[in-house]
Protein backbone atom coordinates (compact mmCIF):
# COMPACT_ATOMS: atom_id res chain seq x y z
CA UNK A 1 0.00 0.00 0.00
CA UNK A 2 2.85 2.39 0.83
CA UNK A 3 4.55 1.69 -2.50
CA UNK A 4 1.26 2.45 -4.25
CA UNK A 5 0.93 5.78 -2.42
CA UNK A 6 4.57 6.60 -3.20
CA UNK A 7 3.95 5.68 -6.83
CA UNK A 8 0.81 7.78 -7.06
CA UNK A 9 2.59 10.81 -5.58
CA UNK A 10 5.45 10.37 -8.07
CA UNK A 11 3.13 9.81 -11.04
CA UNK A 12 1.00 12.86 -10.27
CA UNK A 13 3.90 15.11 -9.33
CA UNK A 14 6.00 13.99 -12.27
CA UNK A 15 3.16 14.41 -14.75
CA UNK A 16 2.42 17.88 -13.37
CA UNK A 17 6.09 18.86 -13.78
CA UNK A 18 6.24 17.59 -17.35
CA UNK A 19 3.03 19.40 -18.29
CA UNK A 20 4.11 22.62 -16.56
CA UNK A 21 7.63 22.62 -18.03
CA UNK A 22 8.99 23.61 -21.40
CA UNK A 23 11.38 20.81 -22.37
CA UNK A 24 13.71 23.19 -24.20
CA UNK A 25 13.60 26.07 -21.71
CA UNK A 26 13.53 23.95 -18.51
CA UNK A 27 15.19 20.63 -19.38
CA UNK A 28 16.16 19.78 -15.79
CA UNK A 29 12.66 20.29 -14.45
CA UNK A 30 11.15 18.41 -17.40
CA UNK A 31 13.60 15.50 -16.98
CA UNK A 32 12.92 15.31 -13.23
CA UNK A 33 9.20 15.17 -13.96
CA UNK A 34 9.62 12.51 -16.64
CA UNK A 35 11.70 10.24 -14.40
CA UNK A 36 9.36 10.74 -11.44
CA UNK A 37 6.26 10.07 -13.51
CA UNK A 38 7.74 6.95 -15.10
CA UNK A 39 8.89 5.52 -11.78
CA UNK A 40 5.52 6.40 -10.30
CA UNK A 41 3.80 4.35 -13.00
CA UNK A 42 6.12 1.40 -12.33
CA UNK A 43 5.45 1.57 -8.58
CA UNK A 44 1.68 1.80 -9.13
CA UNK A 45 1.95 -1.29 -11.34
CA UNK A 46 3.89 -3.19 -8.68
CA UNK A 47 1.34 -2.21 -6.02
CA UNK A 48 -1.56 -3.16 -8.30
CA UNK A 49 -0.11 -6.63 -8.91
CA UNK A 50 0.36 -7.04 -5.16
CA UNK A 51 -3.23 -6.04 -4.46
CA UNK A 52 -4.60 -8.21 -7.27
CA UNK A 53 -2.77 -11.34 -6.16
CA UNK A 54 -3.54 -10.77 -2.49
CA UNK A 55 -1.46 -11.67 0.52
CA UNK A 56 -1.51 -15.40 -0.23
CA UNK A 57 -3.02 -18.21 1.72
CA UNK A 58 -2.84 -18.12 5.48
CA UNK A 59 -1.09 -21.21 6.74
CA UNK A 60 -1.14 -22.82 10.14
CA UNK A 61 2.01 -24.76 9.28
CA UNK A 62 4.96 -23.22 11.09
CA UNK A 63 7.60 -24.32 8.58
CA UNK A 64 5.62 -22.94 5.64
CA UNK A 65 5.09 -19.61 7.42
CA UNK A 66 8.78 -19.40 8.31
CA UNK A 67 9.86 -20.16 4.73
CA UNK A 68 7.40 -17.63 3.29
CA UNK A 69 8.56 -14.88 5.65
CA UNK A 70 12.20 -15.65 4.93
CA UNK A 71 11.52 -15.60 1.17
CA UNK A 72 9.80 -12.22 1.48
CA UNK A 73 12.79 -10.86 3.41
CA UNK A 74 15.11 -12.11 0.65
CA UNK A 75 13.08 -10.24 -1.98
CA UNK A 76 13.27 -7.11 0.15
CA UNK A 77 17.06 -7.47 0.44
CA UNK A 78 17.33 -7.61 -3.36
CA UNK A 79 15.10 -4.52 -3.58
CA UNK A 80 17.25 -2.69 -1.03
CA UNK A 81 20.31 -3.43 -3.17
CA UNK A 82 18.52 -2.16 -6.28
CA UNK A 83 17.52 1.00 -4.43
CA UNK A 84 21.15 1.70 -3.57
CA UNK A 85 21.89 1.16 -7.26
CA UNK A 86 19.26 3.74 -8.26
CA UNK A 87 20.87 6.29 -5.94
CA UNK A 88 24.32 5.45 -7.37
CA UNK A 89 23.14 5.81 -10.97
CA UNK A 90 21.46 9.10 -10.08
CA UNK A 91 24.66 10.34 -8.47
CA UNK A 92 26.60 9.29 -11.55
CA UNK A 93 24.22 11.24 -13.79
CA UNK A 94 24.71 14.31 -11.60
CA UNK A 95 28.48 13.91 -11.78
CA UNK A 96 28.48 13.39 -15.54
CA UNK A 97 26.36 16.52 -16.00
CA UNK A 98 29.42 18.58 -15.09
CA UNK A 99 31.65 16.87 -17.65
CA UNK A 100 30.66 18.61 -20.87
CA UNK A 101 27.75 16.39 -21.93
CA UNK A 102 25.08 17.91 -24.13
CA UNK A 103 22.12 19.28 -22.16
CA UNK A 104 23.62 18.95 -18.66
CA UNK A 105 20.47 20.29 -16.98
CA UNK A 106 18.50 17.32 -18.28
CA UNK A 107 21.15 14.95 -16.91
CA UNK A 108 20.87 16.70 -13.54
CA UNK A 109 17.09 16.40 -13.57
CA UNK A 110 17.19 12.69 -14.38
CA UNK A 111 19.90 12.14 -11.78
CA UNK A 112 18.13 14.02 -9.00
CA UNK A 113 14.89 12.13 -9.68
CA UNK A 114 16.70 8.78 -9.54
CA UNK A 115 18.32 9.72 -6.24
CA UNK A 116 14.96 10.72 -4.79
CA UNK A 117 13.31 7.55 -6.10
CA UNK A 118 16.06 5.30 -4.75
CA UNK A 119 16.07 7.02 -1.37
CA UNK A 120 12.28 6.86 -1.05
CA UNK A 121 12.15 3.19 -1.97
CA UNK A 122 15.09 2.51 0.34
CA UNK A 123 13.05 3.88 3.25
CA UNK A 124 9.88 1.98 2.27
CA UNK A 125 11.67 -1.32 1.64
CA UNK A 126 13.76 -0.85 4.78
CA UNK A 127 10.60 -0.44 6.86
CA UNK A 128 9.10 -3.56 5.25
CA UNK A 129 12.32 -5.51 5.86
CA UNK A 130 12.44 -4.56 9.54
CA UNK A 131 8.80 -5.59 9.96
CA UNK A 132 9.53 -8.89 8.21
CA UNK A 133 12.49 -9.57 10.48
CA UNK A 134 10.25 -8.93 13.49
CA UNK A 135 7.74 -11.50 12.25
CA UNK A 136 10.56 -13.94 11.49
CA UNK A 137 11.97 -13.55 15.00
CA UNK A 138 8.52 -14.15 16.50
CA UNK A 139 8.23 -17.36 14.48
CA UNK A 140 11.67 -18.60 15.50
CA UNK A 141 11.01 -17.67 19.13
CA UNK A 142 8.15 -20.19 19.18
CA UNK A 143 10.53 -22.91 18.00
CA UNK A 144 13.14 -21.94 20.60
CA UNK A 145 10.61 -22.43 23.39
CA UNK A 146 9.62 -25.92 22.26
CA UNK A 147 10.75 -28.84 24.40
CA UNK A 148 11.08 -32.48 23.48
CA UNK A 149 10.99 -35.11 26.18
CA UNK A 150 11.14 -38.88 26.14
CA UNK A 151 9.26 -41.23 28.41
CA UNK A 152 8.40 -44.91 28.49
CA UNK A 153 5.24 -44.15 26.50
CA UNK A 154 7.03 -42.21 23.71
CA UNK A 155 8.18 -38.72 22.78
CA UNK A 156 6.38 -35.52 23.72
CA UNK A 157 6.84 -32.23 21.91
CA UNK A 158 5.57 -29.27 23.91
CA UNK A 159 5.17 -25.88 22.24
CA UNK A 160 3.91 -23.17 24.61
CA UNK A 161 1.47 -20.77 23.00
Amino acid sequence: MRVGAWGLANALGGTALVLASDRDAQPGRWAFGLQSGAWGAVNIGIAAVGLATGPGEVTSDWATALAAENGYADVLLVNLGLNVGYVAVGGTLLAVAGRGVPNPDAWRGHGAALILQGAGLLVLDGMAYLASRGRFEALTEVAAQATLSASASGLTLLVPL
